[in-house]
């Protein structure tokens, strides 16, 4: 990681009087591996499919629940605002790949469903984007090492989601 001062690297030191090193290069490799994938995946989606991260998380989020989702459970599964994702559903909204409409059931809240043109846009970028994934992380990592992975990170998720406010 380069130079060391007091055992920590340089680039590292403001942070690192609160954390000790473990958890300080946990933290960082953990920062440095999600902003790197993101980049990948980001640059995949934009140069070959013109679309961001956002508007294929929502396909993919929309397409994995069997086509539609409530507004208020999609932005909880997006880990976004209500108005970022207004923003995001606007935009493939505009594309074709979703449509909006009220909830049957009550008639209070909205849903949003994947539309067959989004279907085939998600379809075209999915095939890749699965495969940086793979290549550019999951390979790397045996099976124990995966479960492990897993089960660290679904118990910080969960412990964010229960402590995040509304």
């Amino acid at each position: 990681m380069g130079e060391r001062t007091q055992g920590k690297p340089v680039s590292l030191l403001g942070t690192g009087r609160h954390l000790s090193n473990l958890e300080l290069e946990t933290w960082t490799a953990f920062l440095d591996a999600s902003r790197l994938i993101d980049e990948a995946l980001s640059r995949h989606l934009a140069d070959e499919h013109e679309m961001n991260h956002s508007d294929y998380e929502v396909l993919v989020r929309l397409d994995g629940s069997g086509g539609t989702l409530r507004l208020s459970v999609l932005a909880d599964q997006c880990v976004s605002s209500r108005s970022k994702l207004t923003h995001t559903l606007n935009r493939v909204e505009k594309r074709g790949w979703i449509r909006r409409q009220p909830v049957d059931s009550d008639g209070r809240g909205l849903e949003a469903s994947i539309t067959n043109e989004g279907g085939i846009a998600l379809a075209a970028a999915s095939d890749k984007h699965a495969q940086l994934i793979r290549d550019n992380m999951l390979a790397l990592w045996d099976p124990d090492e995966l479960s492990v992975v897993k089960s660290s990170l679904q118990k910080a998720t969960q412990h964010m989601r229960n402590n995040r406010r509304a």
